[in-house]
């Protein structure tokens, strides 16, 4: 199936386009001639604007055209698609010299840029009443969160505010109180808020009879597509069947229900009859549907219709969303959450503002919002009054990938377009290759302006099928797996796109294959050994592991590195996950702080000194003294062995002069002296050096922006990632792979699901039809979220599932010869919910049985939590005995509300390592929580009280040491619940489950006995965590309690 005359209608430049282009189609080559042609007809290269979505495919894309204008001073190619390159790049050139366009001299004359570069274009050009004409910097990704929790804390603050105080207690309220819920709740909004900035505050979205509208649509047009199956499937036999049913809901359905919903309930009794819990047509009937003995011949009735039904899929899906179907009816209290949540993102959004303003910085979201915004407060939405140039045509590519705010810029800049006036718009892209879901692009709008095209115009479709990427092989498994993996049916609000065969260029080659490879459940390790034979096997060819999550490396590139295999890991190893990272920043933490003890045991600690834990030992049995200091005085290091103290006093000699000199450098020119001081450039490879070129940057910019702290610095490496050197091994995300191609792809992890999606304090959804629906998140009151809040996130979860096709399809799709599938079974030896396995399990399911028993026993052996990695500090300060008569006067002070609060505060500090508080922003958090002023010298005294009864601990230093293995608030899944965990560790082998609890003693309550009430209250708890993590772990399990008012840690034989 030949697509030429395809691409050659898509060069027509008196037409606009749409251009579905799948992968390995060269959609990027076509884009580039059909720019080249415009180019060659235009009045000037300003008038022809083409967009895309990353600086990448800019720079890309730019590229393509000036290599294709300096070919063409060159002598014409042989092969055909590159001679219309050639062509229509000489045809440009010629233009260019006889109107001294100085293409070449003068790239920028080129517009090619971003979407978000236009929009910034937009805003700079003409602001938003009130705000400053001063260009804002776009902020980085960590900065942005920290903006967001500020304007969320911001929000909360204005409880105090007598016009806000109401919705903003009460949404706490709501939350039970929980602060920090509330400011992750508002953080998340406020980093989506694009997808409801616009729709949330217009005319009658939070009116009652508006959402009983649009839920009784959303019901109604559901109800409609089951009443055309059930037509089909239901005869009046089977309603007579039902008349004699025993259940008075079924007897009474004398026939089909209408599509309304007031006949919902009845629907629902239907789809209960027909399908069985796990929504499968049901096989058999009894009793307990209403059909008992005596009811033989009417039971046969529904049963021979059940049995006609076993291949009716799609009827069976619909009959089970009836189930899920929006609430008709919405409560008072559920008006009223919605009303004071909106109120209060309102809030939330005036604030960011005005910390924009503050800063001077935006984002990228905020440019979009100001543009969109920009081009409707103005008489005409013409581009050519907002930029110096007059567009006439609009080139887009990746178009699957916009987004709603992005889409509504597109069409208010072509609005004025119309069919005939030369002005065209062509729009590329593969709606099959729409992964970005996560930044809110939405695919149905490819489908939109497929079906109904977008402003004025209605762009002429066209589809290309030629793949010049993969071998033949390859195409045909790809189109075999898709065309039964995507829908067949599209669906524009939940992203349904159907798959669009391919074709290979060019004749078989039979060398190509799909290969599949199963391992037992959880058998990552030998998942990893396979990966690393693939790749020996193919060590001349271009190879990518494509991964959905960075996680699914662990066990990967350690098995890599072991066989010395070189690769390029492309942004999957964090930077802070570095050994040699993490002794940069105890480095730094200790310059910013000599008295930070902690830091610089870990400096002494790190390879540049290598003191042995027995020297470190010796040293941290001064807990008064700066450490800096100790290891130059000659009473402590007589205690050292003879080479800690030669090494100790070779850092100190390393460091004084830097330490002294402190006011006399930036701080990032003091640790750059210190880096080389500790380990000279000559010593430190290649991979470190890049490590070490990365680190200064983050200091230096920290330092620039007046935020030299380590909580910034953090923040920043936790966005950055290891270096890598150049190699054909690849190492990347599915979504870095997106664009590229490869000899051998290779796919690990196709048994693991991916991540859950976070909770919105709001779900809110707009339809084809423009109504809207919105719930709010359940109430800490409410044991279960609305019907109409489930049946969003079910919207959403279809979106998730569909788009789970879409990036498996990208994965495939970049092989040229290969492709590799790696995959671990569930226990049963079956495909797990939610995995790209178990969308390839009809194709692949009879390869899953070459696993037996002893195999899976094998890979469960195999299991393995974090190691501990010795390569960190050993901190076991010398403990300070603290009286053990002293009782704190506490326990009449606050009532037992406000206890509940302090042991969530005190909770906090213990699983975020923060010992010490000054009084003022304990005081600010007391207020925060809801304590009055009377109460809060109390509550403060209390606090201090335990958190130095922490610090003063024997056990400090080994519950609160710094290990790889820590988690806090570590979450498991267990028999459909959520556990969570305060801190676990290990230790020696030993997996440590550790639980904070901050209850004070009793009146006249002793220690033993405080003790031995404590284990009796919560060991059920702490067995039953112990049963929890048994099927994550196999190292041995111990449990203990952590009570900082008696300063013990209290071991519990669970």
């Amino acid at each position: 199936m030949d697509d030429q005359a395809q691409r050659i209608e898509a060069l027509d430049t008196s037409r606009s386009f749409l251009i579905q282009a799948p992968a390995g189609s060269g959609k990027t080559e076509l884009l580039t001639q059909r720019y080249l042609k415009l180019l060659s007809i235009s009045d000037s290269p300003e008038s022809v604007l083409a967009m895309t979505f990353t600086k990448k495919a800019v720079s890309e894309l730019k590229a393509r055209v000036i290599d294709a204008l300096k070919s063409a001073q060159g002598d014409r190619p042989d092969l055909a698609h590159k001679q219309i390159t050639y062509d229509l790049a000489s045809a440009v050139l010629a233009k260019s010299e006889a109107f001294d366009w100085y293409l070449l001299e003068m790239p920028q004359r080129l517009k090619i840029s971003t979407i978000d570069g236009l929009s910034n274009l937009i805003t700079s050009r003409y602001p938003q009443p009130g705000t400053w004409i001063n260009k804002k910097i776009i902020t980085q990704t960590w900065q942005q969160e920290a903006i967001y929790l500020q304007a969320a804390k911001q929000t909360l603050l204005s409880i105090d505010v007598e016009e806000f105080s109401q919705c903003v207690s009460q949404t706490l309220l709501y939350l039970d109180n929980n602060v920090n819920r509330f400011y992750q709740l508002i953080t998340y909004m406020l980093s989506k808020r694009d997808q409801w900035l616009n729709k949330l505050y217009i005319k009658d979205t939070l009116d009652v009879k508006s959402l009983k509208d649009s839920a009784a649509n959303i019901i109604s047009q559901h109800l409609e597509q089951v009443l055309s199956q059930a037509k089909i499937h239901f005869e009046a036999d089977f309603f007579t069947a039902l008349s004699n049913n025993t259940r008075a809901e079924i007897s009474t359905i004398e026939k089909l229900p209408e599509a309304t919903p007031a006949d919902l309930s009845q629907w629902k009794e239907l789809a209960d009859l027909c399908l069985t819990g796990k929504g499968e047509w049901r096989k058999t009937i009894t009793k307990k549907n209403g059909f008992p003995a005596e009811l033989k011949a009417q039971k046969r009735v529904v049963l021979e219709t059940l049995e006609s039904l076993s291949g009716q899929t799609e009827f069976m899906s619909l009959l089970n969303e009836v189930s899920t179907m929006p609430d008709v009816d919405f409560d008072t209290a559920q008006m009223i959450a919605l009303k004071n949540i909106a109120q209060v993102l309102k809030i939330a959004v005036a604030q960011l503002n005005v910390l924009f303003d503050e800063q001077q910085s935006t984002d990228f979201i905020q440019v979009a919002l100001d543009a969109d915004q920009a081009l409707v407060e103005h008489e005409t939405t013409d581009i050519a009054l907002f930029l110096d140039y007059k567009i006439q045509h609009l080139l887009i590519d990746e178009f699957q990938d916009t987004s709603s705010t992005q889409f509504s810029l597109i069409e208010k800049l072509i609005t004025n377009w119309q069919k005939d006036d030369a002005k065209t718009l062509f729009l590329v892209g593969d709606p099959m290759q729409s992964i970005y879901l996560f930044r809110q692009s939405q695919v149905g709008l490819f489908l939109q302006v497929k079906e109904v095209g977008i402003a004025n115009l209605h762009p002429t479709f066209l589809k290309l099928t030629t793949n010049f990427r993969s071998d033949q092989v390859i195409v045909e498994e790809n189109n075999k797996y898709f065309s039964s993996i995507f829908p067949q049916i599209e669906n524009a609000q939940v992203g349904a796109i159907s798959y669009s065969t391919s074709v290979a260029n060019g004749a078989a080659d039979q060398q190509g294959k799909v290969e599949f490879h199963s391992f037992a459940h959880k058998a990552y390790v030998q998942e990893a050994q396979q990966v690393l034979s693939i790749v020996q096997q193919n060590l001349d060819k271009s190879v990518a592991i494509l991964i959905r999550n960075r996680s699914h490396l662990n066990e990967i590139v350690p098995a890599l590195k072991a066989a010395d295999i070189v690769f390029e890991a492309l942004k999957t190893a964090p930077l802070n996950k570095e050994s040699f990272a993490r002794d940069l920043i105890s480095l730094t933490r200790g310059l910013l702080d000599l008295g930070d003890k902690l830091a610089w045991l870990a400096i002494l600690r790190a390879p540049w000194c290598g003191l042995l834990l027995e020297d470190i030992l010796q040293l941290s049995k001064h807990p008064d003294k700066v450490i800096f200091e100790l290891i130059h005085e000659p009473s402590v290091l007589e205690y050292l062995t003879k080479d800690g103290s030669t090494r100790a006093q070779s850092l100190h000699a390393s460091l004084t002069t830097i330490i002294d000199n402190y006011s006399r450098f930036s701080f990032v020119q003091m640790l750059e002296f210190a880096i080389e001081q500790l380990c000279p450039q000559q010593s430190l490879s290649e991979h470190k050096t890049m490590i070490k070129r990365q680190f200064l940057n983050v200091v230096h910019e920290c330092e620039v922006l007046g935020q030299l702290n380590i909580k910034t610095i953090n923040q920043q490496l936790n966005e950055l990632y290891a270096p890598s050197i150049s190699s054909n091994i690849k190492i990347m995300t599915i979504h870095q792979a997106k664009g590229l191609e490869f000899d051998v792809v290779i796919i690990p992890g196709l048994g693991r699901a991916p991540r859950a999606n976070q909770s919105a304090i709001i779900h809110l959804h707009e339809f084809s039809d423009q109504s809207l629906l919105l719930a709010p998140i359940k109430s800490y009151q409410q044991t279960k979220p609305s019907h109409t809040y489930r049946y969003l996130q079910k919207v959403e979860s279809k979106q998730g599932h569909f788009e789970s096709m879409r990036l498996l399809y990208v994965a495939m799709t970049r092989a040229k010869s290969n492709i590799h599938l790696l995959a671990t079974l569930s226990k049963s030896g079956k495909a797990s919910e939610n995995t790209f396995l178990k969308l390839l399990e009809p194709a692949l399911k009879h390869q899953f049985e070459v696993l037996d028993n002893t195999t899976k026993d094998e890979a469960e052996d195999l299991i393995e939590a974090p190691k501990l990695e010795r390569y960190q500090t050993m901190l076991s300060a010398n403990p300070v005995v603290t009286d053990a008569h002293e009782t704190i006067e506490f326990n009449n002070s606050v009532n037992m509300g406000y206890k509940s609060l302090l042991g969530t505060f005190i909770h906090q500090c213990l699983e975020l390592d923060v010992f010490e508080l000054s009084n003022s922003i304990i005081d600010v958090r007391l207020l925060e929580l809801g304590f009055s002023l009377e109460n809060l010298a109390h509550a403060r005294d209390h606090i201090v009280q335990l958190l130095k009864n922490t610090r003063q601990d024997a056990n400090f230093d080994w519950l609160f040491k710094h290990r790889q293995s820590t988690q806090v608030e570590a979450e498991f899944m267990y028999q459909g619940k959520s556990v969570i965990i305060d801190r676990l560790f290990i230790d020696d082998n030993i997996l440590w489950v550790v639980d904070f609890k901050t209850a004070d003693r009793l009146a006249d309550e002793t220690d033993e006995v405080y003790v031995k009430r404590q284990q009796i209250k919560h060991t059920k708890q702490l067995k039953f965590y112990k049963e929890v993590l048994a099927h994550a772990y196999n190292n041995e399990i111990r449990c203990a309690l952590y009570c900082p008012s008696v300063s013990q840690l209290i071991e519990i034989k669970a």
